[in-house]
């Protein structure tokens, strides 16, 4: 009998703070809403100035073509742990 009423203690006084947590999002939400400080920054737009693409990218055929995979052969690798 005494553990069902400690049990029944702690589930009220999880629910009351419950409440209160919501009421206290609430609240700061509401404050956010009407005593907000909004900040008006003047913002210049800075003309940026063109990137030409003048490089070519290669295919992944032709970069595997350049890879020389005869080096994997000796690698260690217990250097990498």
């Amino acid at each position: 009998m005494q553990l069902i009423k400690i049990i029944g203690i702690i589930i009220i006084v999880l629910n009351v703070t419950g409440l209160g947590f919501i009421l206290y999002m609430v609240g700061m939400m509401l404050k956010n809403h009407f005593f907000s400080k909004k900040q008006v920054i003047a913002v210049k737009k800075r003309n940026r100035p063109a990137i030409a693409n003048d490089y070519t990218t290669a295919d992944d055929e032709d970069l595997l073509k350049d890879i020389d995979l005869s080096d994997l052969d000796t690698l260690n690798l217990d250097d990498f742990e």
